[in-house]
């Protein structure tokens, strides 16, 4: 039987940023005809997902070390964003609202990395959730917007496991609006 603690932590894993990060791209893809360009949606899921996914891996050598999985989950998801902003520039920049998205987060993870080098630990699954949230809301209007209840659900799990306080997930879910806002309109997505 599951614990409430492990329950919680289900949900993170549920709600862990590549996974919404391949959940949005596939969305915009099928609900989209058009946004619709299947390198842009393929660049995306494997640069946001399966990259910063792979740090699971060392979950499986090292059971428990949340820590050293989140250090690795930021290095991989680094390198993830800048890689897959390089192919959305490259190839399918033409597809503005799948750079956007792609934009928002690697400015996202810029920003969170900056704030956690001056030593507070933002949020990076309030960040996943806000992000495409916010850019759920751009592009559907209020349908999109009710994603954000997303971000209660996400905040309940981390602060009840005690890896976040709720001041901390606010200030990863602010980062990522306000990347993302950025994103989108130096994409040409959002309007002056």
């Amino acid at each position: 039987m599951l614990t409430k603690k492990s329950c919680m932590r289900l949900v993170t894993f549920v709600l862990d940023p590549p996974v919404v990060a391949i959940l949005m791209f596939i969305l915009v893809y099928a609900a989209s005809p058009a946004y619709r360009n299947l390198g842009a949606c393929l660049t995306g899921v494997f640069c946001l997902g399966f990259i910063p996914l792979s740090a699971w891996f060392y979950m499986v050598r090292h059971p428990g070390d949340y820590a050293g999985e989140r250090k690795l989950g930021f290095i991989m998801s680094i390198a993830g964003y800048v890689i897959g902003t390089v192919v959305m520039l490259i190839f399918f920049r033409s597809s503005r609202q799948n750079l956007a998205l792609m934009l928002s987060y690697l400015f996202t993870v810029i920003g969170l990395s900056l704030v956690n080098l001056l030593h507070y630990k933002a949020s990076g699954h309030g960040a996943g959730i806000a992000g495409p949230a916010t850019a759920l809301t751009i592009l559907y209007g209020w349908p999109g917007a009710l994603t954000f209840l997303l971000l209660l659900v996400v905040g309940k799990a981390k602060v009840s496991i005690k890896e976040h306080s709720p001041a901390q997930m606010c200030v990863g879910a602010g980062i990522a609006v306000m990347a993302t806002l950025v994103a989108f309109r130096i994409a040409g997505v959002l309007p002056c």
